[in-house]
């Protein structure tokens, strides 16, 4: 009896032994998984400026002239950045985690330290994670420890599971900030840009677009344009293109437009035509003049008049007078042989190229629209402020 009776008491003490360990390594195994890096990476693409030229905003209150270059030499745009700044400010998750990417790029920590604060401030695990991983490089051991005490051990987890949603809790999933494979040579580049190192900033451009920064293709393509290599820019414009850069169709087909190679450019002129450029439909009408097909050519020179292009008016005018052949007719018998050797804007050699007239026309375009809305922004808060004055006489 007394022997069944020290069994029985050992098999207790070892019963409990075992329930300790499991409850230890239960303990041990939640420490480990409060957090959970995720390789799912953090985007910036949408920041891209694509091919369109940009210039300092003034209107742009939370961004100086001087942080509105650096983003623009980096092909990044400033009023993306500037409207993702006022998201973050008032606690947005995905504008704090893709301005910090953004900036953290750049080499930027003190602004990226500024804009995960944000999100600290919020109490996201994200923000607070990476936030303490930046002090702790920086040697602030002691307030990176009181960040990491901060995150939360789960968080609540919603999945499908057998057609149905059930929520439980689950490991505080994290995407940590990386430098992106390509961004040590893409921001090398930008500082050679800097320096007019032309030919060793393309070669650092190029690095970076074959370790995955594609934005690189816009960079590569403006300095050969610069360079005067058009076969090279536009093979890197046509990069752009393909990726559903919009602004690269118009400098692909302006490009080949003023090497003589109109119809290639045209499928490029319709592209940018369609996404807003009006003023290429005369250039578009006289592609298919030169290859003879009045029709199409009669078509659009219709388009350009309506657009108010005086040319296109005066060519259409002669191409329906009676008897006319409709060949060369865009000029006077006097200028019919010139015409046909010439690759410029409007067949005219002392003109504007097509590339120089229709970037002047878009931009102007630009500036009118921007000073429209800037005018009618100021009658609208005149409006609101002449009613509040009324209101509180």
């Amino acid at each position: 009896m007394k022997m069944r009776k020290k069994m029985t008491f050992l098999l207790i003490i070892l019963a409990l032994g075992t329930m300790t360990v499991s409850c230890k390594k239960k303990a041990k195994n939640n420490k480990s998984a409060q957090t959970q890096i995720s390789n799912k990476p953090i985007n910036t693409d949408i920041f891209n400026l694509g091919a369109k030229q940009a210039q300092g905003n003034p209107n742009i209150q939370n961004l100086t002239p001087e942080e509105q270059q650096k983003l623009i030499d980096n092909q990044i745009d400033p009023a993306k950045v500037s409207e993702a700044l006022t998201k973050a400010q008032n606690g947005d998750k995905e504008s704090i985690m893709s301005l910090a990417q953004l900036y953290y790029n750049l080499k930027d920590n003190n602004k990226v330290k500024q804009i995960l604060q944000y999100g600290v401030d919020k109490g996201y695990p994200e923000a607070i994670y990476n936030l303490a991983v930046i002090l702790k490089q920086e040697g602030n051991t002691e307030q990176a420890n009181k960040l990491m005490a901060q995150l939360p051990r789960t968080e609540r987890v919603v999945r499908r599971q057998g057609g149905r949603v059930v929520s439980g809790r689950g490991p505080v999933m994290i995407r940590q900030l990386r430098m992106r494979p390509g961004a040590e040579e893409y921001n090398r580049a930008v500082d050679l840009v800097r320096a007019k190192k032309y030919d060793e900033a393309k070669k650092y451009f190029e690095k970076a677009y074959n370790a995955g920064i594609k934005e690189a293709d816009i960079r590569i393509a403006l300095i050969n344009k610069e360079q005067k290599n058009t076969d090279e820019s536009v093979k890197w414009f046509q990069k752009a293109a393909n990726r559903g850069v919009k602004e690269a169709n118009f400098e692909v087909g302006a490009m080949l437009y003023d090497s003589g190679k109109q119809e290639e450019a045209r499928p490029y002129l319709l592209k940018a035509y369609k996404a807003g450029n009006k003023s290429l439909a005369m250039p578009i009408a006289m592609s298919y003049h030169n290859q003879k097909d009045t029709a199409e050519a009669v078509k659009w020179y219709k388009i350009a008049a309506q657009n108010g292009d005086k040319n296109a008016k005066a060519t259409l005018e002669r191409l329906e007078r009676p008897n006319s052949s409709g060949e060369n007719s865009s000029t006077t018998k006097g200028e019919e042989g010139k015409s046909r050797n010439s690759t410029t804007f409007l067949g005219n050699q002392n003109s504007k190229s097509l590339t120089e007239s229709t970037l002047n026309s878009v931009k102007s375009k630009g500036k009118a629209e921007e000073e429209k809305k800037i005018e009618e922004k100021k009658d609208t808060n005149e409006k609101h402020n002449n009613e509040k004055r009324s209101k509180y006489r």
